[in-house]
């Protein structure tokens, strides 16, 4: 299965500043990964995100656990270039086990 995760996700820049995402998709690897974490109901998740299937949801787990540096290092510090600031307000990220 892990080769199928693999071969389902894809990275480009174009489409999510280059998050990990279900091929075809602007689904988003890390929010599958963390909502069956979170252990969301399977009939939840693909509520939330009509153009996947439940074997999907399991490919991007497996591929999170695959890879979980590739997913988290997608995720920001600093916004993007371009990006307006309407706060100043900063939330601290959450420490991962690891």
């Amino acid at each position: 299965m892990e080769r199928a995760a693999q071969d389902s996700v894809i990275s480009d820049p174009e489409i999510l500043g280059g998050a990990p995402v279900l091929r075809g998709t602007r689904v988003p690897i890390a929010d599958l990964a963390a909502s069956v974490a979170a252990g969301i109901p399977l009939d939840r998740i693909l509520a939330a995100y009509p153009p996947i299937d439940a074997d999907q949801v399991a490919l991007a787990a497996t591929y999170a656990e695959a890879c979980p540096a590739e997913v988290l290092a997608r995720i920001r510090d600093e916004p993007p270039k371009g990006a307006m600031i309407i706060a100043d307000r900063r939330v601290p990220r959450r420490k991962t086990a690891g």
